[in-house]
C-alpha cells in the first residue's frame, strides 16, 4: 500500500472516530481501539496495540466537564502510532509524541466549540425561523461533522504523509533525556487516571475486592486477562450470595 493511500485511510478513520464522538458514542474514538485499527491500515497492529493501550493509561478517567476541554487523545493516538510504526520508535517514542499532539488537539477541539459550532448552531436558529427543514439539517449535523475532516483529519494525513520522509532524523534530533522524561510523564498521567477512577469506590465493602486483585497481580504475576476473569469470578460470587441473604431474609 502507497504512503498516499495509508496517509488518506488514516486520515478518514480518524475522521469517522471523531463523527463518532459527536454522535453515536461507540467508542471507536478512544485509543485502545484507534491504535490497532491505525496499526491495521499500516501493517503493524502490535505496535499499534501497544501503543494505543499505553496512551489510553495516559487518558484515563479524563473526561469532558463542563467547558474544560481536556487532552485530545484521538488525533494524538493515531499521529503517535503513524510516527512510531514508521520510525520504529516504539511505545516511549509514542509517548513523546502523544502529550504535545494531545494539546494540539484540545486547542483544536476547544476552537471547534467554541466557535465553529456556536456559528452553526446560528445558521441553524435561522433556518429554524424560516422553517428551512434542509438548512437545519446542513447546519445542525452535516457541517458540522465535516469540519472534523479539517480539524482532524487533515493534520493526521499530513503526519503520516510527510512523516515517511523526515520522522527518522526528527527522532535521532530528539535527546534521550527528553523521550526518557515525557515516557515518565505519560506513565504518571496514568497513575493519576488510576487515583481519579479508586476515588469512585465510595463503599468501603468493595475495597478488598480491589486488594485481591492488586494482590494477584502483584505476588503472583496473574496477567489481566486472569485479572478481568477473577473479577468475573468475584462479581457472580458477590451476586450469588447477595441473592441467597435475600431469599433468606424473606
Amino acid at each position: 500500500m502507497s504512503i498516499l493511500l495509508t496517509a488518506i485511510l488514516v486520515a478518514l478513520f480518524v475522521t469517522i472516530a471523531y463523527i463518532d464522538s459527536h454522535t453515536f458514542q461507540t467508542h471507536i474514538f478512544r485509543p485502545i481501539f484507534v491504535g490497532p485499527v491505525v496499526g491495521l491500515i499500516m501493517g503493524d497492529v502490535s505496535t499499534g496495540l501497544a501503543v494505543g493501550v499505553t496512551i489510553e493509561l495516559m487518558f484515563l478517567a479524563v473526561i469532558f466537564v463542563g467547558t474544560a476541554t481536556p487532552p485530545d487523545p484521538t488525533l494524538s493516538t493515531a499521529i503517535a502510532t503513524g510516527i512510531a510504526i514508521l520510525g520504529g520508535g516504539g511505545t516511549e517514542l509514542a509517548v513523546a509524541t502523544a502529550l504535545p499532539v494531545s494539546f494540539i488537539g484540545q486547542i483544536a477541539t476547544t476552537f471547534q466549540n467554541t466557535v465553529i459550532n456556536i456559528w452553526f448552531m446560528h445558521r441553524a436558529e435561522n433556518a429554524i425561523s424560516k422553517l428551512n427543514t434542509r438548512g437545519l439539517v446542513l447546519n445542525n449535523t452535516v457541517y458540522p461533522m465535516l469540519t472534523n475532516a479539517v480539524l482532524y483529519g487533515i493534520p493526521a494525513f499530513l503526519a503520516i504523509y510527510f512523516g515517511a520522509d523526515f520522522v527518522k532524523g526528527i527522532i535521532e534530533a530528539i535527546p534521550d533525556k527528553i523521550i526518557t522524561g515525557l515516557s515518565v510523564g505519560g506513565g504518571m498521567i496514568g497513575a493519576v487516571g488510576f487515583a481519579l477512577l479508586l476515588s469512585t469506590i465510595q463503599v468501603k465493602k468493595f475495597w478488598p475486592f480491589l486488594f485481591l486483585g492488586f494482590f494477584f497481580a502483584s505476588y503472583l504475576k496473574i496477567n489481566m486477562i486472569g485479572i478481568a476473569l477473577l473479577g468475573v469470578i468475584c462479581v457472580a460470587l458477590y451476586y450469588y450470595l447477595k441473592i441467597d441473604d435475600q431469599n433468606a431474609n424473606a
